[in-house]
């Protein structure tokens, strides 16, 4: 296949962003495993006439365990974005964060159980 032919000759793949023709960002991880997402938000909730249009550049370096963020910014109508995949010379991320622990997440999950506990206990039957 083409793309395991390309694999073998650059050290993965990114994404190369314009935003209007303007900004343009090279975001992608030099390293073995890797994720990196370009997304494209168009929201508007049921109780609530605002409407919010966004993207989001980000990833994570798997290889190191961290989350990587390269773009967050809102978007108008009217403006124009261009994508392009590349591999190799990359932005270095913005900013960066541990990926949260398995620990962490039961802890959360804990701290939202009794609070719904707490809330809901006149509806409980124990």
């Amino acid at each position: 296949m083409v793309l395991q032919k390309l694999n073998t000759l650059t050290m993965g793949y990114g994404f190369e962003v314009k935003i209007n023709g303007e900004q343009s960002i090279r975001a992608g991880l030099g390293v073995d495993n890797y994720v990196v997402t370009c997304i494209l938000n168009a929201l508007r909730r049921r109780d609530d006439s605002a409407e919010e249009l966004n993207i989001t550049i980000s990833g994570l370096n798997s290889a190191d365990d961290l989350h990587v963020d390269w773009l967050t910014t809102e978007l108008r109508p009217g403006d124009t974005i261009q994508i392009t995949v590349v591999g190799g010379d990359y932005d270095p991320p913005r900013n960066t964060r541990p990926r949260i622990t398995e620990k962490d997440i039961i802890a959360h999950k804990l701290r939202h159980y009794n609070a719904l506990k707490e809330e809901l206990k006149e509806h409980l039957q124990e």
